[in-house]
């Protein structure tokens, strides 16, 4: 069973279990009112009740004294408008003549021929048999939602997605170009495949072409481009602006490659730079396209979509549309790559032998007078192996450390205790040795243990060392204390003051704050001597 499937069950089986408690505590209600029909929603997790006739003649009774229009309003929105020449009998209502001229399946609904064309473009753009999902973005709520794609490839499926309450507004629906392998996120990492790269004509920007509409601008293009710097697109999408797009076939993303996101940028940016002085913009691999029959916010037009059926293999657009490589490309990539800074970390060993002595430090510097001498027998067994001692000499070495506490455990009760070691090590984090043996951080400077140290520890060694390092480096000196540096430079300020020199030139030539100065000669004066 799919990924795509499952979850599909899983929401199916929430609702149920959700309407399922509602019955349950709202019996007597929803006996009482039978036209009240539950409703789970998935963006709130609620049930609310929603008023549903149980039969047309349930519906008759409430539109009595209605008008035509607003009885055919009642009859599609509740789904009875095959049953309306008998509505209108029993009404008294006219059936106009245009309204037996018109095709039942424009009357039924509108949308159904924009579902069927728009499931066969994703049955045409999405022809992958792995479990995968498509992003679905409502861009107006900013809601984003992972739909299986063979959910897409069925009309009827799909008819029931876009109608659903998550999208039936059908304002500004996107979905993404590329699939994913989950449904986490819709991000470069993400990606399984790249089944359409999209080019982004923004026209309006450009004042030659800002008054014409996306059909004039594409004749345009498709006279003066198409065939000869770009090849003829898979399929154009407009409405307030244009959009050309290419289907790409088997352009999967490879675990742990750039190869195939790196291809495909470069055709769209290649593409978009040919067509810059329509406005077109080259568009990330995880972009999105607008939904067929929704609509653009930015001026209220529908979008529609036209498919040519073209489809390209990468290496067929390489060689025909794209320009040749430098010849210095294929060596510099078969060079290897200039290695980064060695940073030497410590192994296995060396760590585990360092922390055996720490182990040892801190018994030794309590004098064997602490508590947790249990888990310090554990860690030093456990470490002992880690480090490549034998099972005898790690647990000597145990014994050995026990033998230093003020009151040593019983041999047999921690060799029994610690002797499923010797099937699995444990190696926990400085942080929770430091926690269980109740070290705190005051104590870790007085201890001066080597790797068993905390991130606050860590921090305070390095400054220190940091410290020392610039004194080295600018006083000559690894040792020198700052009370014997502010006394030099005390001595430089008498000195020079004593000269004649202003203040603006001291500054100058010790390289200190004016602040700073004056802070010096104050504490002069106060011990006197200025």
């Amino acid at each position: 069973m799919s990924l795509a499937v499952q979850e599909f069950q899983k929401q199916d089986s929430e609702s149920k279990r959700a309407i399922d408690k509602y019955y349950e505590s709202h019996k007597e209600e929803l006996l009482k009112y039978p036209n009240l029909v539950p409703t789970f929603d998935f963006k709130t997790k609620k049930v609310y009740c929603v008023y549903k006739p149980r039969s047309v003649d349930n519906l008759l009774k409430m539109m009595i004294n209605l008008r035509k229009e607003e009885v055919d309003r009642n009859l599609k929105k509740f789904g009875y408008w095959e049953r309306r020449h008998y509505v209108y009998r029993q009404l008294n209502l006219k059936e106009s003549k245009k309204s037996k001229k018109v095709c039942s399946s424009k009357q039924s609904n509108p949308r159904i021929n924009e579902f069927t064309e728009l499931a066969k473009f994703f049955s045409f753009a999405f022809d992958v048999n792995a479990g995968v999902f498509v992003h679905l973005l409502n861009k107006e709520t900013g809601d984003t939602y992972y739909q299986p794609t063979e959910s897409l490839k069925d009309s009827i499926k799909l008819s029931t997605i876009l109608q659903s309450p998550r999208f039936n507004r059908n304002i500004d629906l996107m979905y993404s170009l590329s699939t994913f392998k989950t449904m986490k996120s819709a991000t470069d990492e993400n990606v399984y495949s790249i089944p359409l790269i999209q080019i982004d004509v923004d026209y309006r920007k450009i004042k030659q072409y800002k008054k014409m509409t996306p059909q004039q601008v594409w004749q345009i293009i498709l006279e003066e481009e198409v065939g000869k710097t770009i090849p003829h697109p898979s399929a154009i999408e407009y409405g307030h602006q244009l959009r050309l797009l290419y289907k790409i076939k088997d352009l999967y993303i490879k675990k742990g490659s750039e190869a195939s996101k790196n291809i495909a940028r470069r055709i769209s940016k290649v593409f978009a730079n040919r067509l810059s002085e329509y406005g077109a913009e080259y568009q990330p691999i995880t972009s999105h396209g607008r939904i067929l029959g929704s609509i653009n916010s930015k001026d209220g037009s529908t979008i529609k979509m036209k498919v040519f059926g073209h489809d390209f293999t990468i290496e067929g657009i390489k060689e025909e549309w794209l320009d040749p490589l430098p010849s210095w490309y294929l060596e510099w990539k078969s060079k290897q790559k200039k290695k980064g800074k060695i940073i030497h970390l410590h192994n296995t060993l060396t760590l585990n032998k360092k922390r055996l002595r720490d182990f040892f430090r801190i018994v030794d510097y309590f004098d064997g007078d602490l508590d947790g001498r249990r888990f310090l027998c554990f860690m030093v067994r456990s470490h002992a192996l880690l480090a490549g001692y034998s099972p005898d000499e790690a647990k000597d070495m145990m014994f050995e450390l026990n033998e230093r506490f003020k009151t040593p455990l019983k041999k047999s009760s921690i060799d029994q205790d610690t002797r499923n070691v010797e099937r699995k090590q444990y190696a926990p984090k400085n942080q929770t040795i430091l926690e269980h043996l109740s070290i705190p951080p005051q104590m870790e400077e007085k201890l001066q243990l080597q790797t068993i140290i905390s991130a606050g520890e860590k921090k305070r060694r390095n400054r220190v060392k940091k410290a020392s390092q610039y004194r080295e480096e600018v006083y000559g000196n690894l040792h020198i204390s700052k009370r014997i540096l502010i006394e030099e430079e005390k001595q430089k300020i008498i000195n020079l003051l004593s000269q004649g020199v202003v203040k603006k030139d001291i500054c100058i030539r010790l390289s200190i704050q004016p602040k700073t100065l004056q802070r010096r000669i104050r504490e002069l004066k106060k011990e006197g001597r200025l």
